[in-house]
């Protein structure tokens, strides 16, 4: 096993549906990254949580600006990258209907490219650097290296208002923004709760209803290549329907907190319900690789003195999650 400051590589293999291209570039981080701080960034406590709601939260960063990722040729090489697996997208809306409308998860096992990207060291650390906590590239595939497009129907929204499944996203425009009427990314300032209390709904399930106008920013891309970051499981957000057909692609890459032992914010037992190829695996190598980190440290600091009672709440508290998970399959299979 890799060593837990890192992130999970990627599984052997593929899920059967995914094409692998036979002609791309090959990703160069002196050639099309050109990365830019962003000029402004919100706190969750600027959105009205209370520190009380952030024992889970392993920074207070809330969301950016949008900031330059791609060079020039980044966004050329990125965008003929993504016409390509345009054609191998998902088959099934994988996050229910309510939801996305055309996109492709798991870009990572297309595109060799893509992946090299999700995985660069250098956009792990400027990320981090904004977030003010460890970040790597998010170990489970299909949403490490996810692409939304725009949905056939142009009567529906891109993404309907949601929280996401993992901590930490960046949202990255790969076409001419410039050219879109409509397609904007929004969020919701306040709380997740709030935002879900006014739409009449909870957890992660996503709507397509309007917000009070006051309580919503939207996060203009100046250009292809510009991205920003959210902390996706605290802000309450939407990409909006288009006005008029057109070409739109955003790539989303995930991440997550590291050390592999640090708190995780995945929300597997979410995931597990979706029908993406290859989930449930993905999530269970997840699950078991943070868990065998946890047991990992409490092997280092297990005190002779400790008593049963102390013992057992603390191995319990280290495989909670993988029972979980675990207790989730199981239903699934029954």
């Amino acid at each position: 096993m890799n060593n837990t400051a890192d992130t999970l590589p990627f599984p052997s293999g593929r899920p059967a549906p995914y094409q692998p291209l036979t002609d791309e570039p090959v990703f160069d981080a002196g050639r099309h990254l050109a990365l830019e701080m962003p000029s402004h960034t919100a706190t969750l406590n600027a959105l009205g949580y209370q520190d009380a709601d952030l024992v889970d939260c392993a920074s207070t960063f809330a969301v950016s600006n949008a900031f330059r990722i791609l060079s020039a040729d980044g966004v050329a090489a990125m965008r003929d990258v993504c016409n390509q697996i345009y054609q191998n997208r998902n088959a099934s809306e994988g996050t229910g209907a309510n939801r996305l409308g055309s996109y492709a998860r798991g870009a990572g096992y297309r595109s060799q490219f893509i992946r090299d990207f999700c995985d660069s060291p250098e956009l792990a650390a400027h990320l981090s650097q904004i977030a003010g906590i460890e970040l790597g590239r998010h170990s489970v595939p299909a949403v490490a290296c996810g692409i939304n497009y725009a949905p056939d129907d142009i009567s529906r929204a891109i993404d309907t208002w949601h929280v996401d499944s993992v901590a930490y996203d960046i949202v990255m425009m790969i076409t001419d923004p410039t050219t879109l009427k409509g397609g904007e990314f929004q969020y919701f300032h306040g709380t997740k709760q709030e935002g879900q209390s006014l739409l009449g709904i909870s957890g992660e399930e996503g709507v397509d209803t309007s917000l009070p106008e006051d309580r919503v920013i939207t996060i203009p891309f100046p250009e292809a290549g510009f991205g920003f970051m959210q902390q996706g499981t605290m802000i309450f957000h939407r990409a909006c329907r288009l006005l008029e057909r057109a070409e739109r692609i955003t790539m989303i890459p995930s991440f997550e907190v590291l050390p592999a032992n640090a708190p995780d914010s995945t929300n597997t037992l979410n995931m597990a319900d979706w029908d993406d190829p290859g989930m449930c695996p993905e999530l269970a190598r997840h699950e078991i690789w943070r868990t065998a980190a946890r047991l990992e440290q409490l092997l280092d600091e297990i005190d002779l003195n400790d008593s049963p009672a102390t013992l057992n709440t603390r191995i319990n508290s280290a495989i909670a999650r993988l029972v979980r998970f675990s207790d989730k399959l199981e239903s699934k299979s029954s």
